[in-house]
């Protein structure tokens, strides 16, 4: 199971008091009461005026606004109304969108290794080849997104599993169906057969504002921290990050993300999930730089993954390709694929994508990904000095489990 590197740096920082020498000279101690007196009548008298301009602001919308994203006093709020939603307290979320917060436990078989003893000059293993137990590699968490029981978590939490359970609220622990993975989008969909389940709303990332509140909820650290909720603002939207050679366009948050977390919910002011948490920055000088799956890119792979068991329609050329100064050198076409009937071969060298120039992989996976399965794709090659262009009719990207 793939695990996110965390360290943490804690800074002590010791202050010391020193005793000042007594002075027998204290004919200034009346001088000081005299302006002590002045300076209380002077405070006294600006804090009522303070006070006087504290009271209408606290009662505005902006000041409450500027409370609630900033985190002060958010238990304490009176609910708004934006866009014809409530505003919620950060108790209020709690309540609502922790049911439908669960923990994710990845269970394997008990691998057994095998091993010579020198002294007795006979081989032992260090568990039963044979047994069936099953231990937990590994936890995470996710959110019930509908009351028949499916479930969204993080593919990296699942990766691996001979069995998967399930951890509601509650402390009922049910083994969950894998419906679907993608290591692609770092999404997966399991199925528990469980009365009550409580769905989680979820809301439009599309509409979030920097600044916002974000608020996480979920089990870092395992089981023992179950439910954990933390407070933060959307610190950006729209981040692009590479993780494992694969890009994912992430919300950016810095309400506390830990390993456990994963898979869990990124929830705005209204109680509505936008982010499935999946990635920590974690190295040391680093801290609040957390990373959640955007709702608008989540639900139409989680879709595919529950009517399809896999995501449908992503483009396909063939070909195995390594990268050079002067473009992508073809190392291997794969048999019956659209660049194999469209005429490439292994040793051509790839150099434009639709008339842009590529050199790398990843350009080329850019434009190709504009496209779906199904239409046809422009490559131009090089090839024993000769200039080539080839029209392939893209293949569709399969599990290999769907071939």
């Amino acid at each position: 199971m793939k695990k996110y590197p965390y360290t943490e740096t804690t800074d002590l920082i010791i202050y010391e008091t020193k005793k000042r020498k007594k002075r027998k000279n204290r004919t200034w101690i009346p001088c000081i009461c005299s302006a002590l007196a002045a300076s209380v009548l002077t405070v006294g008298a600006c804090g009522v005026g303070f006070k006087a301009y504290l009271e209408p602001l606290a009662n505005s919308t902006n000041y409450s606004n500027y409370q609630q994203n900033a985190g002060y006093n958010v238990s304490t709020l009176a609910n708004e109304t934006q866009n014809g939603k409530q505003v919620l307290t950060v108790p209020q979320i709690a309540n609502k969108v922790g049911p439908s917060c669960v923990g994710v436990i990845n269970k394997a078989k008990v691998t057994a290794q095998k091993y010579y003893d020198p002294f007795t000059g006979r081989y032992y293993y260090t568990a039963d080849p044979n047994s069936d137990e099953l231990v937990e590699q590994g936890s995470g968490s996710g959110i019930i997104i509908s009351e028949s029981g499916y479930i969204v978590t993080n593919q990296h939490v699942i990766d691996g599993a001979t069995e998967i359970s399930v951890v509601l609220n509650t402390g009922d622990e049910y083994t969950a169906l894998l419906v679907g993975e993608d290591e692609k989008s770092d999404l997966a969909v399991l199925k528990i057969d469980a009365p009550n389940l409580v769905a989680a709303e979820i809301g439009d990332s599309e509409a979030l504002q920097v600044g916002e509140l974000a608020v996480a909820i979920g089990n870092p650290l395992g089981q023992e921290f179950a439910g954990t909720v933390t407070v933060g603002v959307i610190s950006a939207v729209n981040r692009t990050m590479t993780v494992d050679n694969k890009k994912y366009n992430l919300i950016q948050t810095d309400a506390a993300i830990n390993p456990g977390n994963s898979g869990g919910a990124l929830v705005n002011q209204y109680g509505e999930v936008i982010g499935i948490n999946s990635v920590k920055i974690a190295t040391t000088g680093v801290e609040g730089i957390g990373f959640a799956i955007s709702s608008a890119e989540a639900n139409p792979i989680i879709d595919d993954l529950i009517n399809n068991g896999y995501v449908s329609g992503r483009p396909l050329v063939g070909i195995m390709a390594s990268e050079t100064r002067y473009g992508l050198s073809v190392s291997s076409v794969t048999e019956g694929s659209g660049a194999q009937k469209a005429g490439i071969q292994a040793g051509d060298l790839i150099v434009k994508a639709e008339g842009k120039t590529v050199k790398t992989v990843d350009a080329l996976n850019e434009i190709r990904d504009t496209k779906k399965a199904g239409d046809t794709l422009q490559l131009t090659a090089i090839r024993d000095g000769e200039i080539l262009n080839f029209n392939v009719i893209l293949g569709e990207d399969l599990p290999q489990n769907k071939e």
